[in-house]
C-alpha cells in the first residue's frame, strides 16, 4: 500500500547560509534547529515552483504558497526571502516519524557537547514507523539527513497532496512512494 510520497524540486544555485559565521557546534546541527538564512541573499530567477539550495532548504514560489493556502493545508509556514520576485522558505510543523532502524540509516560523527552529529546518512527509499496512509497535506520527517550544518528534513505529501499538485499543473516536482512494506 502506498503511504505517501517524498516531495522533491531541483537543485538551485544558492546557499543559504552564505557567508554566515554559525559557529563550531552548527555542524552537528539542521536547517531547522539553526533557523537561519543569510539576510544579504537576494533570490532571483528561479524557474521552479518547489526547489532545493545546496544546504538543504526548500524554497518555493509564489504561485506554489498560493497554491497550498487556497487548499488549506495546515501546518505550513512560508518565509519570505529577499529579491525582486516573491520566494519563501517552506517550513513545515507537521511531524511524521522516520524508521531509522528499519532503514539503516547511519549516523556519523556524534560531538557529545554539540549533542548532534556531523552526517545522518540513508533518507530514501522512505521508511516511516507508522503504516498508515498520510493524510492530505505536507509533513516532514522527525530526522534531517545530509552533512553538516545542511542536514535537512525529507519533505512528504499525502496521496491526494501529490494528486492536487499535479492536477494545478506544477512541472518539475519530483515525487518517491513511501510504501508500506519494506524490500
Amino acid at each position: 500500500m502506498i503511504l505517501g510520497y517524498a516531495i522533491y524540486g531541483p537543485d538551485i544555485d544558492y546557499n543559504m547560509f552564505g557567508d554566515l559565521q554559525l559557529g563550531e557546534c552548527a555542524k552537528y546541527s539542521d536547517v531547522e534547529k539553526l533557523n537561519i538564512i543569510d539576510p544579504r541573499l537576494q533570490f532571483k530567477n528561479i524557474k521552479y515552483p518547489l526547489s532545493s539550495t545546496y544546504d538543504g532548504f526548500t524554497i518555493v514560489n509564489e504561485k506554489f504558497k498560493t497554491f497550498c493556502e487556497q487548499q488549506g493545508y495546515a501546518g505550513l509556514r512560508f518565509v519570505e526571502l529577499s529579491g525582486p520576485q516573491k520566494y519563501y522558505w517552506l517550513r513545515i510543523d507537521n511531524i511524521v516519524a522516520f524508521d531509522a532502524e528499519a532503514r539503516e540509516t547511519r549516523f556519523i560523527g556524534y560531538n557529545e557537547q554539540c549533542k548532534g552529529y556531523e552526517e545522518i546518512i540513508g533518507a530514501t527509499p522512505v521508511y516511516l514507523k507508522e503504516k498508515k496512509p498520510l493524510a492530505d497535506g505536507f509533513f516532514r520527517t522527525d530526522l534531517c539527513f545530509g552533512s553538516y550544518a545542511g542536514k535537512s528534513p525529507v519533505y512528504l505529501v499525502g496521496v491526494e497532496t501529490k494528486r492536487k499538485i499535479e492536477a494545478a499543473g506544477f512541472k518539475k516536482i519530483d515525487f518517491l512512494k513511501i510504501e508500506d512494506e519494506y524490500p
